[in-house]
């Protein structure tokens, strides 16, 4: 009787984070986010790869191995094409500006990111469905959102990144296949 207290609670507290990062129905800041994301997707088009997870050339040794040995195990659908976005090239895309620009301050140090990084997926030439996939270190929790015409029409959280990682595939399969949301 307590773990269905418990469970509840819990579920209460997820919901609650869900809600508070995005209500229901369209918000500019989800379809200013859900932009960003279909904008990096489509500056990565020529390199992204029907069926395929792919990621950067140059990468911090950690991070090819995390690719390497972790991310492999995605199964992306053959009409659909993913995105490894290192914490490393995010980094750089966020806090590096060409010389004489405002230096943004970076909100954790690029040796200790607070993930380890994040999965980008869409269908093959089509961004009005986007997977974003954050595998958050704690005390974050690790997450896959999906975005649709501007509005996040689905949330999950993990309670590890494995986790995460176990469950991609499938979110993969159920949101980008021909006829599907």
């Amino acid at each position: 009787m307590d773990q269905d207290r418990t469970d509840n609670s819990h579920n209460k507290h997820v919901a609650d984070i869900i809600e508070s990062r995005s209500p229901a129905g369209r918000h500019d800041s989800v379809q200013g986010w859900h932009k960003l994301l279909k904008d990096l997707l489509s500056r990565m088009a020529p390199y992204l790869q029907k069926g395929q997870l792919v990621t950067f050339r140059q990468l911090k040794e950690p991070e090819r191995l995390y690719f390497e040995k972790k991310l492999q195990r995605i199964r992306v659908p053959v009409v659909a094409q993913a995105l490894y976005l290192p914490p490393s090239v995010r980094h750089q895309m966020l806090y590096q500006r060409p010389t004489g620009e405002p230096q943004p301050v970076p909100e954790h140090s690029a040796d200790d990111p607070p993930d380890e990084g994040i999965v980008l997926a869409c269908r093959k030439s089509d961004y009005n469905v986007v997977i974003n996939c954050l595998l958050a270190k704690p005390p974050f929790a690790p997450a896959i959102d999906v975005y649709d015409d501007g509005r996040l029409l689905a949330g999950y959280v993990y309670h590890t990144i494995d986790e995460c990682i176990d469950n991609i595939s499938e979110v993969l399969q159920t949101y980008l296949q021909p006829g599907d949301c």
